[in-house]
């Protein structure tokens, strides 16, 4: 009856769900130290800090979320490991 073949559940769950939240949480705080970093020459440094601490959790839950939408928890690694050295990488270049 049925004419798709489901595929079976993915049963790293759990390697999604830790790179989701460690790699996910260390790539919301280097794009909101960017954030900060580039926002500091349009606004007062008391504004900015605040909006750039706001900006944590709203990077962290959509990355935290994006995490689950890889194939599987390796793909998720290199996906948010690649994406951590870029966001790294751009703002040690921007504070240099």
């Amino acid at each position: 009856m049925k004419t798709k073949i489901e595929r079976p559940m993915q049963p790293d769950w759990w390697t999604k769900t830790l790179v989701g939240a460690i790699l996910g949480l260390s790539l919301s705080t280097v794009l909101s130290s960017l954030v900060f970093v580039i926002g500091l020459n349009f606004l007062a440094q008391s504004t900015i800090a605040q909006i750039a601490m706001w900006c944590i959790a709203w990077f962290w839950l959509p990355l935290f979320f994006l995490s689950y939408l890889c194939r599987t928890g390796k793909h998720a690694l290199l996906f948010f490991s690649i994406a951590n050295v870029i966001a790294f990488a751009l703002l040690f270049g921007l504070r240099a």
